[in-house]
Parts: C-alpha cells; structure tokens; sequence
C-alpha cells in the first residue's frame, strides 16, 4: 500500500495512491464505533473527523513516520468528503516543477481561475495546532463559494 507521505513527487506513485482511493475508504473502520458511525462525508462529519484528530495527535505524531497510515487515510477522508460536496473539485499532482508550492503532495484543484489549491494533505498536519473546531468546515464553505 502506498501511503501519502510516500509519494517522493512521484507521478506514478500519485496515480497509483489515487487509484487505490476506492479499497483504502473501508480503513476508516479501524477507527473508534462512534467516530465512524458519523463518517458520511458531510459537512458535520468534517467536525467529527477533525475533533478526533486534534484529540488523538499532535503536530509531531502527524508528522511521524510510524503514523503514515493514519495520516494517509485522514488525508483521503478529508479530500474526498470536499469532492462529494463540490463536484467541481478534483485531485491534482505536480510532478515537475519541485519549486511549486504543492510540488509532490496530492492537492484539491477546480477549473474555475483564481481559486487556490485545497490542501488536506497539509491540512491534517495543521488540525492539532488550530483552536476549535470547525477548520475543516470553514474551507469546505470557501470551496463551495469559489
């Protein structure tokens, strides 16, 4: 299994994570009953999936390597529940230009111009340093105004 954190700017490894997204949703049922009892890609759902990390993890545990899974699957959690809600929304790479800003992580990008790349890649590193909740859902809200 190829995890996000083993992408290396790889566009191979990036189509290959993103084609396996299908068989790696299911692992969300390693997580605690009532946490993924409320995993149905809503808004609320972001709310419940963020409070989970912020009160497991910290900025150090997302980073580590031994917690590369769990990263893995909040990321693609994360992602996929903005593209349910904004049918617009796609997964992008870039693969080439190393000096980019989203060079070798997986990103959020629509057709329209002047909208930002999301990135939940970058996003569940960040969750434990955020106070509150609601981060999540504050960007999904941007991305459906966009």
């Amino acid at each position: 299994m190829i995890t996000v954190s083993d992408l290396n700017g790889k566009e191979d490894n990036y189509t290959w994570w993103l084609n396996i997204m299908p068989d790696e949703m299911p692992r969300l049922g390693i997580l605690p009953r009532e946490i993924r009892e409320h995993l149905d890609y809503s808004l609320d759902s972001l709310d419940v999936i963020e409070k989970y990390i912020v009160s497991n993890y910290t900025v150090e545990d997302l980073k580590d390597r031994r917690n590369k899974f769990a990263r893995d699957l909040f990321v693609r959690y994360i992602g996929e529940t903005f593209r349910k809600n904004v049918p617009e929304l796609f997964w992008s790479f870039e693969a080439e230009n190393a000096k980019d800003a989203y060079y070798g992580i997986p990103v959020l990008m629509t057709l329209a111009e002047g909208v930002p790349p999301m990135t939940p890649t970058l996003w569940v590193t960040e969750l434990p340093g955020q106070k509150g909740i609601g981060f999540l859902r504050s960007r999904l809200k941007l991305a459906k105004a966009a």
